[in-house]
C-alpha cells in the first residue's frame, strides 16, 4: 500500500504540478455495497487532473482503494513521472515508511466509536515550495455525538500525524475533543478539556 500511495502521488505532481492531494476516508460500519454482500468501507476522494471534477474510487481495504485511483489516474490520462517528480516522491516516501502499519491500528480504534460515528479521515497534500516541496498529512476522527469538528492532527509526514493520533486515543476514544480541535476549544474557554 505505502508503495501504490507513492507512485500515486508521483503521478498526481506529474499530472498537476502546482499542487495536488486526496483524501482516504474509512467508515466502518458503512451500509454501502451490503445488499450485494460486499464491505466498500474505504474511500478515496480527488479531483480528477484537468478536469477539476471531483471523483471518488470505493473498496474494502485501504490497498485496494489505492489501487483503484491508480487505476483512474491511468485511465483518465497518459501520465508520464518525471525522474525529478519520482525522485522527490520517493524522497519524502522513506520518511513515511511504516505509516501503513500505523493507519490500520487508527482504523482498529475508530471501531470502537458508536457506529453513526466511527471513522476518520487521512488527507494528504502536495504544493511545489523550495526543492522538495511541501507536503501535508492531516488525520481527522470525529467527536462523537457532538456538533463539534474532528480532532485533527496535521504535520508534514503520515507517521507524524497518525503517531499524534495514537497517542491521544486514550482521548477521542472517550468521546472528547483531541489534537488540533482540543487545543482551539481549550483557547476558547480558557481551560482544557479533560
Amino acid at each position: 500500500m505505502e508503495q501504490a500511495t507513492t507512485m500515486v502521488l508521483a503521478s498526481m505532481i506529474a499530472l498537476d504540478p502546482a499542487g495536488c492531494g486526496f483524501t482516504l476516508a474509512y467508515v466502518p460500519y458503512s451500509r454501502l455495497g451490503e445488499d450485494e454482500g460486499v464491505d466498500l468501507s474505504w474511500e478515496v476522494n480527488f479531483e480528477l487532473p484537468h478536469s477539476g471534477e471531483d471523483a471518488y474510487e470505493l473498496a474494502g481495504h485501504p490497498a485496494a482503494v489505492i489501487e483503484e485511483l491508480a487505476k483512474t489516474l491511468s485511465t483518465s490520462c497518459e501520465v508520464t513521472v518525471p525522474s525529478e517528480v519520482d525522485d522527490l516522491v520517493q524522497g519524502a516516501a522513506r520518511s513515511w515508511r511504516g505509516w501503513s502499519q500505523l493507519l490500520a491500528e487508527v482504523a482498529r480504534l475508530c471501531c470502537h466509536l458508536p457506529d453513526d460515528d466511527a471513522g476518520m479521515d487521512v488527507s494528504v497534500g502536495y504544493v511545489p515550495a523550495g526543492e522538495s516541496g511541501s507536503w501535508s498529512w492531516t488525520v481527522a476522527i470525529p467527536v462523537p455525538g457532538t456538533e463539534y469538528p474532528a480532532s485533527e492532527w496535521e504535520g508534514s509526514s503520515p507517521v507524524q500525524v497518525l503517531r499524534a493520533a495514537l497517542e491521544e486515543a486514550n482521548v477521542w476514544l472517550r468521546g472528547l475533543p483531541a489534537g488540533h480541535l482540543r487545543v482551539l476549544l481549550a483557547q476558547e474557554t480558557g481551560q482544557l478539556l479533560t
